[in-house]
């Protein structure tokens, strides 16, 4: 509808199909939702067979889970660490993570940013 978007334009507006939010953005809401989720589990074992939605291993290996960030269903590269698998472990990883993530700035995303927009 080229009307409804010029009419929009008109009146200083920008239509956009979807927001532009910054990797960095992403990533703080993301662990904000990883940390909702973990806080409604009782037991280490509802982190099994979550697939690839949350941030830790569908299962642990030797009382050890993988956590890695993730945005939009990608890992991002060398966000990768082990906790042991405990809900408190786990946890704390990811609050760890929110705080690397909260104390950087958007430019040092933009390689990760980057190789998002190329794949």
């Amino acid at each position: 509808m080229d009307w409804l978007q010029s009419a929009m334009r008109k009146e200083g507006l920008e239509p956009q199909t979807s927001a532009n939010s910054k990797l960095r953005s992403k990533l703080l809401v993301q662990a904000d939702r990883m940390l909702k989720v973990i806080d409604s589990y009782k037991t280490e074992q509802e982190l099994d067979g979550n697939g690839s939605k949350y941030w830790w291993a569908q299962q642990s290996v030797e009382g050890q889970r993988r956590i890695v960030m993730r945005a939009g269903s990608k890992a991002v590269d060398g966000s990768s660490v082990y906790a042991d698998n405990t809900l408190p472990a786990v946890k704390e990883a990811i609050e760890k993570m929110r705080a690397v993530i909260e104390s950087s700035t958007d430019e040092q995303w933009a390689e990760e940013e980057e190789k998002r927009s190329k794949k």
